[in-house]
Formats: C-alpha cells, sequence, structure tokens
C-alpha cells in the first residue's frame, strides 16, 4: 500500500509528535507514506475568508503534485483534510474555477486522485483484521473516548463515515485493547479557533469536553486533530485553572495509541511532548 503524503504546517511545527507517530505506525503496518515534495500549505483557516480562488489553489497545488506521482493523496490534520477535500470537490465540479487555477500554478491539476485521510485508509483499506494481526500491547482494563471535533465530519458531504455517530476512533480505542465509551459531545467544537478571539468560550467549549469524559470515567481521550490537540492536551492547565476543575486526562492522538499497541517505542511516537503525560495511562516506564 502507498500513497501520497500531505504533513501540513502543524505537523512539520507544534505538533511534530502527531507525525513521527504517523510515520511509526505506517512503517509497522506496512504502508509506505511518500511526502509530496515542496508542498505548501493548504490555507485551511484564514485564507477562504480573504480569497476564495486562493483557498482552491492551495489544496490544487499539492493534490496535482500528488497526481505526478500517480498516488492517493493522504493526511492526519483535520483541518488539512477539510480544505483539501472541499476544494477537491469545487475543482472536479467547477471547470471554469479549474481552469483558473490551472492557469496560475506551476503544475496542472487533472482530478486522477482521490485525497484521503489516514484514519480510513487504516479502518477501511487496512482494515481491523489485518491490523489485529500486529497488534503487541493491549491496554487492559482501561476506557478511552474518541473525540472527532468538528472538522473531520463536516461538511457531510466530504466526510467518509456518519458525521452524526461516527465511529472509526473508537475501532482504534478497541485494537488498543481499551474499551470505548460513548461519548455525546464526540463531534462538538473543542473551541480551539477561539483560543486567540474569545479566550473564555473556548476554555469553556474545551472545558465540556474533559468534563464529560471525566464523568464518563475516561482514562484518556483520543483525536485526530492538532487543534483539538491543543485545545485539549496544550492549554489543558489553563481550562482547570479557569474552570476551577481539576482533570489531568491525557490526549492521545490515534497515531499515538496504535502505536503502542503495536509495539513501537515510545521515543518513535512522542510521547514526552504531550503536555499531560500519557505514560502512566499507557503503562511505561
Amino acid at each position: 500500500m502507498k500513497y501520497a503524503y500531505f504533513p501540513g504546517c502543524s505537523l512539520d511545527s507544534s505538533a511534530k509528535e502527531y507525525n513521527m507517530s504517523t510515520k511509526a505506525v505506517a512503517k509497522a503496518l506496512g504502508i509506505e507514506l511518500v511526502e509530496i515534495e515542496d508542498w505548501n500549505c493548504c490555507g485551511a483557516l484564514e485564507v477562504g475568508a480573504l480569497d476564495h480562488v486562493a483557498s482552491v489553489a492551495l489544496p490544487a497545488r499539492n493534490l496535482a503534485v500528488a497526481e505526478k506521482e500517480g498516488m492517493d493523496l493522504v493526511m492526519v490534520c483535520s483541518a488539512c483534510f477539510n480544505r483539501v477535500k472541499r476544494a477537491h470537490r469545487e475543482l472536479l465540479e467547477d471547470e471554469a474555477l479549474r481552469t483558473k487555477i490551472n492557469d496560475i500554478m506551476d503544475v496542472k491539476f487533472e482530478g486522477t486522485v482521490e485525497s484521503r485521510r489516514f484514519l480510513d485508509v487504516l479502518v477501511n483499506d487496512l482494515g481491523s483484521e489485518e491490523i489485529e494481526k500486529k497488534v503487541k500491547r493491549r491496554l487492559k482494563g482501561k476506557k478511552g473516548v474518541g473525540y472527532y471535533g468538528c472538522l473531520i465530519v463536516r461538511p457531510a458531504e466530504v466526510a467518509y463515515e456518519d458525521p452524526e455517530n461516527p465511529t472509526s476512533l473508537d475501532t482504534i480505542i478497541k485494537l488498543a485493547g481499551a474499551e470505548p465509551l460513548p461519548f455525546e459531545r464526540k463531534s462538538k467544537c473543542c473551541g480551539g479557533p477561539l483560543m486567540v478571539t474569545n479566550e473564555d468560550h473556548a476554555y469553556a467549549l474545551a472545558g465540556e469536553i474533559l468534563t464529560e469524559a471525566q464523568d464518563a470515567g475516561a482514562d484518556f481521550i483520543v483525536v485526530p486533530c492538532p487543534m483539538c490537540h491543543m485545545a485539549l492536551d496544550g492549554i489543558q492547565f489553563k481550562v482547570e485553572r479557569v474552570l476551577k476543575k481539576k482533570f489531568q486526562i491525557p490526549i492521545l492522538y490515534f497515531t499515538q495509541l496504535l502505536g503502542y499497541a503495536l509495539g513501537i517505542d515510545p521515543s518513535e511516537l512522542g510521547l514526552s511532548r504531550n503536555m499531560v503525560s500519557p505514560l502512566k495511562v499507557l503503562e511505561v516506564e
């Protein structure tokens, strides 16, 4: 199995552990991820509000580079996936826009490859049975919740699973030997995009997710999004201070959890970079 890989800006900076664990998991499962050459920012957050053509052209270039390699483009960042998938759909449906963008790019988009989530590839292409064969460690007696966030399942026309009841993270939790718990806020906003403009509201939204997980008895939360990880792990201590609560709930990228189950060394999964240490939950010395 071979795919073109677009890590995106976050995985190249603040979420390096996500990049590390993704590559380690892919290697352990026999999946070849070929990072596309000279990739550019997908323009996920701000660009769309300023220039629609640019917001489509940025992902179009990455897709065109993947096309040159003849491989589907795989991503792990939820914001990148959402922007690329939406732009991909527009490019296929709007010939005038496609022509305009191709005229300004150094490569041409033809629409010959798909844009995919790595989580989708693992669960639906490789499949649980194949992953199960390579599981070496299990979190017996542990409970976790899968928090999907907004962007991986919205809008519905670009989602690869039920936007109201996604289950792929629950599958990963099961493969790790833990029990996935029901989670009402699994696809609610974490408040991440508001961390700069409205801190109080961001803390409140993150606090609701952490509180529900704590009340459910979760030992950890699994996420697929760098923004969600920042909101729930990176500023968890601020949420605790503002809400006057103590959580200390480890927030794991799904690749970190799966990597642990596959027997990958913790140093290759970047576990020491997590703000709330998951080492005790994972029983790592």
